[in-house]
């Protein structure tokens, strides 16, 4: 029996059923396509300044050294700026006593608390010692034979600036006056102080010199020792060998509040030297500052000087709001649009001196503002208004452009 042949509309039946399968195959893989396909992160947006540096204005500073018409200049203990009025080398007079002690510290370390190697008083140090006097150098003559510590002779060549036992320490740390100079002279290169040039130990030489900025420099590294910051904040000592008590020759310990040395000096040619510092708290931040004036015409000038440019410095910190609570910084947007407001979670201050810089920079996607300054490094947390939350199906099978041709 021959086999039927299928009528017209039957046939179209089955062509209508496939088609529809194919339409619902081609349905089903779009929407699965639509469902499963990844979306693009959300786009940060900052309208915050990132990075973003804060700073302390320099010129005040600046015009606080301008204002004099002798060799001055100012730093911080902690920092590297230095300001200055005048970049020439002038006599340092005692103040060389604190390269002596500090490139012998170099050489030949004396630990805190310790008194260090004996040192016996001798022929040669009487000599240099009659020496001294006979040109009114401050020395304490004590008998040839005397034992003399380390830490004694360090006392007295830095507090009432005895230039006798300044010279025998170097001698006996270098050997003579010319194995000292060749310490010095490296040292002084290492250290980038360009314009020092020491012939002897005690500041007796008027061919000692350096410029009033890096006086503030070798201030700064005699107050990293911790022996020579405790000695030269020393207002005074008792001695044996019947030198009995001596006192600090700088004018300012004792008289201005929070006064830590650190070394005067005079000669004729040199005038009346003095390099000082204080510390105090600014905006609850414990700062130590530091003037040094050349070539002033009286004690009492460098001491004016000196303390109203002290009182100057202390005048530069600020405190600033380096991050606000609820600060706007900016906004996440998603694909379909879902926004997200960016806010700093918590206020922030910093006090800075001129011559330091806080770095803020905003990392949003990882909700975090980082703070990186004198005081290290700081992070904050930033607050996100709300979640970003999956695109609806709905959305997906309505927005294919975005999602397969972005």
């Amino acid at each position: 029996m021959p086999t039927p042949h299928p009528t017209r509309a039957t046939r179209m039946r089955r062509v209508s059923l496939t088609l529809l399968g194919i339409v619902v195959a081609l349905c089903g893989g779009y929407v699965a396509a639509c469902a499963l396909v990844p979306v693009p992160p959300p786009t940060v947006q900052l309208e915050a300044e990132s990075p973003r540096v804060f700073s302390v204005d320099e010129s005040q500073v600046q015009d606080a050294v301008d204002g004099y018409g002798r060799p001055s200049a100012v730093g911080w203990l902690d920092g590297e700026e230095v300001w200055t009025n005048d970049d020439e080398a002038h006599p340092l007079a005692s103040i060389t006593k604190l390269v002596t002690v500090l490139v012998g510290q170099e050489a030949e370390p004396l630990a805190p608390g310790a008194d260090g190697p004996t040192h016996t008083w001798s022929a040669a140090d009487t000599e240099i010692q009659a020496a001294l006097q006979e040109i009114d150098g401050i020395a304490f003559p004590i008998p040839e034979g005397t034992e003399v510590t380390r830490k004694q002779m360090l006392t007295l060549a830095l507090v009432p600036s005895a230039n006798d036992f300044a010279t025998a320490y170097a001698h006996s740390v270098f050997g003579d006056n010319a194995g000292f100079v060749a310490a010095v002279t490296d040292w002084a290169e290492r250290q980038g102080l360009d314009s020092l040039v020491v012939r002897e130990p005690s500041g007796m030489d008027d061919g000692n010199v350096a410029s009033a900025a890096d006086v503030v420099r070798i201030a700064r590294l005699a107050l990293a020792d911790p022996v020579l910051a405790e000695i030269v904040s020393t207002e005074r000592v008792t001695m044996p060998w019947g030198i009995g008590e001596v006192e600090n020759t700088n004018p300012l310990l004792g008289a201005m509040t929070g006064t830590v040395g650190v070394k005067t000096g005079h000669t004729d040619v040199a005038g009346y030297n003095l390099a000082a510092a204080a510390t105090g708290s600014f905006a609850d931040r414990e700062l130590t500052r530091i003037a040094v004036v050349l070539g002033r015409d009286s004690q009492e000038g460098r001491a004016r000087d000196a303390r109203a440019l002290l009182n100057r410095l202390g005048d530069a910190p600020e405190r600033l709001a380096v991050a606000s609570a609820g600060e706007h910084l900016g906004q996440i947007t998603s694909i379909d649009g879902q926004l997200i407001e960016l806010s700093a979670d918590e206020t922030v201050d910093a006090v800075l001196v001129p011559g330091e810089e806080l770095i803020r920079t905003i990392d949003a996607a990882a909700a975090d503002i980082t703070l990186t300054g004198p005081a290290g490094e700081q992070s904050v947390a930033v607050h996100r208004d709300g979640s970003i939350e999956d695109p609806t199906l709905l959305w997906r099978l309505t927005h294919p452009r975005q999602l397969f041709f972005r």
